[in-house]
């Protein structure tokens, strides 16, 4: 029998008692706080005391129980992840931003997504330019890579992302490019010599492609397809950035291998993440809602552009392409941390 909400609300109160024995006789503010910068071992013990009383399964080590989440479901999961919620998440809608923080930071220090946007951006490109001293920072447009979060919508849990607009139409350009490249050169990867073997802390990630003898005119027309997708996002971005109107469009998630709830926020520009606050983040996005026929229309127009490019390349390519004139281009060896290779196996 699956847990009810009335089930789940006490488990996750019986958990935070037994590490904060006052929490419930604490002012909100005091209390939100302690939520959001508990420590580590704070943290393992309220998920220790939650996965006792909602699966019956004792672990005493965080090893043990990293081990025993790693055997889930994705019911089990959504059963785990929508109890806790309540424990991450900030605001009238206990959105909680699944990603990494800065120890020093929290949720509460970026009252809008377009401070944490912001944020993000200033900390990734100091990153690029630390790799690259010739690199120079891009000025913030609104990026905002596509970003995972979790959130009650009218009381039921989601699971949810969050992308600007441009990443949005990307992403699709992404999927769609990858299956019309599938039917026109068809391939499949396979093991690599090192493919599994350790090194250092991690495992090597070395698949390689089986294209039937065709395998360069494959790489050349992934290399084209990867150049057009970058040139159109930044032609979107750069459009969006100029003359989209502030809105936030909303779009259920259908998923065809699980049941999980899930909803994708896609922004039109920086202005529309500047107007979401995270306590208020379901209102203020359903203040900005635009109308997704709007959307669809722009993700069909460029569906279609992307397939006519992707096929007029393909008949180049196979005319005119000699694929023993080898382009040099940077190799890269891929480390998977320990637990990791498994998932791409």
């Amino acid at each position: 029998m699956n847990p009810t909400q009335t089930d789940k609300s006490a488990a996750l109160r019986r958990a935070i008692i037994r590490v904060w024995p006052d929490y419930f006789s604490w002012p909100e503010i005091q209390r939100e706080r302690c939520r959001l910068q508990r420590s580590r071992e704070d943290d393992f013990r309220i998920r220790q005391a939650v996965v006792l009383l909602l699966f019956g399964h004792e672990t005493r080590t965080k090893e043990k129980l990293d081990a025993f989440l790693d055997s889930f479901d994705d019911a089990q999961y959504l059963l785990l992840n929508s109890t806790m919620l309540p424990l991450q998440g900030i605001g009238v809608d206990s959105f909680f931003l699944n990603e990494s923080l800065p120890d020093d930071k929290t949720l509460l220090d970026f009252e809008t997504l377009g401070k944490y946007a912001r944020d993000d951006h200033q900390f990734q490109e100091q990153a690029r330019q630390q790799d690259d001293s010739n690199y120079v920072i891009r000025p913030y447009r609104g990026d905002l890579s596509q970003s995972w979060a979790r959130l009650h919508i009218d009381g039921a849990f989601h699971y949810a992302s969050l992308n600007t607009q441009a990443g949005y139409l990307q992403d699709a350009l992404d999927e769609v490019g990858s299956d019309r490249i599938d039917v026109l050169i068809p391939h499949e990867y396979v093991d690599g010599p090192n493919n599994g073997k350790r090194e250092g802390k991690g495992f090597i990630y070395d698949k390689r492609i089986d294209a039937q003898g065709i395998e360069g005119q494959l790489e050349e027309l992934q290399h084209r397809y990867y150049a057009y997708m970058h040139k159109r996002y930044e032609d979107l971005f750069n459009l969006f950035d100029k003359t989209a109107p502030r809105c936030v469009y909303l779009r259920e998630q259908k998923q065809s291998h699980t049941e999980d709830p899930h909803m994708n926020f896609v922004f039109s520009d920086k202005t529309a993440l500047d107007a979401v606050r995270f306590r208020y983040f379901m209102g203020d996005c359903r203040l900005l809602a635009g109308n997704n026929r709007e959307l669809e229309t722009q993700l069909n127009h460029e569906h279609r552009s992307a397939l006519a490019f992707l096929d007029e390349s393909h008949r180049d390519i196979m005319d005119h392409f000699d694929p023993t004139v080898v382009t040099l281009r940077k190799k890269r060896k891929i480390i998977l941390a320990d637990g990791k290779l498994k998932d791409l196996l």
